[in-house]
Parts: structure tokens; sequence; C-alpha cells
């Protein structure tokens, strides 16, 4: 097995060479800066979709760990309200890379391909294929669940503990009933976050942030 992993890894940088070999021919000559810079972007391309996948499983374990300290030790319900803007701020962490994505592959669509004879045409051919919005249950509703999900059920947990419960200060109410309030702005957030994008909110002014 080795063996012919270590073949074709040979054999596919051998291919590469070659192809590099007769770029000159090609008529890429005086064109390296481009093709640098589009190798570039496609790494950090692949890098931001890493960070994304990171978020996503930081999000099912961070929730994942925070529910069962919570639930199996009394008086713990209170730490659940912590779930709600921690979803918050690892959606909007994978939004932006979702965005910066977006943006890096437009700049190599109108304004990188222009400049290598041929063009580069993945991006265009990318494109093309995804004119539509993801479909909802393959792509959005396990978003929703993963970070909106997490952040209701959380709420819905310690509404009880929140409101209803005896033997909890007047005072201490308060605060609780305060970061339960803005645990639930947190959540809608977190919904418009991932409808956006998803296509299914406007985006009007994400240019403009610096998350990306």
């Amino acid at each position: 097995m080795h063996t012919r992993i270590g073949w074709r890894e040979r054999t596919c940088r051998a291919r590469i060479l070659a192809v590099m070999s007769t770029l000159p021919e090609m008529g890429t000559k005086g064109h390296e800066g481009p093709l640098a810079e589009f190798s570039a972007l496609r790494d950090e391309i692949q890098e931001r979709v890493k960070s994304q996948q990171h978020m996503l499983s930081l999000q099912l374990t961070l929730a994942a760990a925070v529910f069962g300290f919570a639930i199996s030790r009394a008086g713990m319900t209170a730490l659940l309200l912590i779930v709600p803007f921690s979803s918050y701020l690892l959606c909007g962490r994978l939004v932006a890379h979702h965005f910066g994505t977006l943006r890096v592959a437009k700049y190599i669509k109108e304004d990188l391909s222009g400049r290598v004879p041929g063009g580069l045409r993945w991006e265009h051919w990318l494109g093309e294929r995804q004119r539509r919005r993801p479909h909802f249950l393959g792509s959005t509703l396990p978003l929703l669940l993963t970070f909106v999900g997490a952040s209701v059920l959380a709420l819905a947990w310690t509404t009880g503990y929140v409101f209803a419960q005896d033997g909890v200060a007047g005072f201490p109410r308060v605060g609780l009933a305060v970061l339960w309030i803005l645990g639930l702005v947190a959540a809608g957030l977190s919904t418009m976050l991932v409808l956006q994008m998803s296509g299914r909110l406007p985006v009007r002014s994400w240019n403009q942030t610096g998350l990306s």
C-alpha cells in the first residue's frame, strides 16, 4: 500500500514538473507573478474552508461540553446561558470566512484571470454551476440546528430557572434575566448570519466590515 501511494505521488509530481517546464513554450513567460498569486489565493481559500470546518467542530464540542456539565450537576443550569453567546461568536467567524472566500474568488475571476493568457477558468466554471442558492435541507438547516438550535435549546432549558425558580434573590434574578434576553438577541443574530450566508437574506454592507 505504501509503495503504491509513493508511486502515485512521484507520478503526480513528475506530471506537475512536466507541465511547469512547458509553461514558457505555452506563452506564459512573464506571467509567473499572476500565476503565483493565483496559487497563493487558492491556498488561502483552502485555509478558510478548513477554518470553517474547525468552527463547526468547535461549536459541537463546546455546546455538548456545556450541556453535559450543566445538566449533570445541580445548580449549574445558569451555565447554559453561555451557549447563545459562544454560538454567535463562532457562527460569526464561520460566516466571515465564507464571505472572505467569496471575495477572493471574485478577485480571481474579475481581476486576476484577465492577466493570464487563456484566463483562469475555475472560478468562472464554478460560479456558472452554483448560481442557485444552497439547498435548505442540505446546507442551511444543518447550520441553523448547529448554531441557532443549540442556543434556543439552552434558552428554553433555562427559562424556568431564570424566571420562575424559587430561592433566587432579586438582584441575581435580574442579572440572569438580562443575560437570557441578550442570549435571545444573540440567537436572533446567529439566525440572520446563517440566512445571509445561504443567500436567503440580503447582505448590504458586509464588504465594509473587517471580519473577513
